[in-house]
């Protein structure tokens, strides 16, 4: 299987990017071939710009789509499935994840008119928080997370 891992850490030396060379080195272990966007280290524009905006706004296709956003989106139609690796910052995903969605997902790409985006066999979401569960109930993060907008 071919496997797409888009990661959003800003930090080699955290508890998330732990969890995301051992699910990469266990997808290697299992024979998948893996296409990975680390988001921070190839320094991922995630500021829409106007022409971007403009096209998104008018629901045009013939809007120019710039390179970086092409590269994201032939990822995902040679995939066979999708992994989200992030952690949560204020109940949230980090905002570059959020630009990568803004970008990525366009105009006749991922919704209309007539979406070419590939519906992929499998995503997941692999998510890391800096408290306990117990913790994150008990300030309402939770509660919070579970009636988010992202991706949506």
């Amino acid at each position: 299987m071919k496997v797409f891992i888009v990661y959003c850490h800003p930090s080699k030396d955290s508890f998330t990017n732990d969890v995301y060379k051992s699910f990469e080195r266990g997808l290697r272990d299992a024979g998948h071939e893996i296409l990975i966007s680390d988001l921070y280290e190839m320094d991922f524009k995630t500021d829409i710009s106007e022409e971007e905006y403009l096209r998104e706004t008018y629901y045009r296709i013939d809007g120019i789509k710039s390179e970086d956003v092409l590269i994201e989106q032939e990822k995902i139609q040679n995939s066979d499935a999708i992994v989200f690796i992030y952690p949560v910052f204020w109940t949230e995903a980090p905002a570059k994840l959020v630009g990568w969605f803004d970008r990525i997902w366009t105009t006749g790409f991922a919704y209309k008119p007539d979406p070419t985006m590939k519906v992929l066999e499998k995503a997941l979401f692999i998510v890391c928080a800096g408290k306990s569960m117990k913790s994150l109930i008990e300030t309402g993060e939770k509660s919070a997370m579970e009636h988010s907008n992202v991706g949506r």
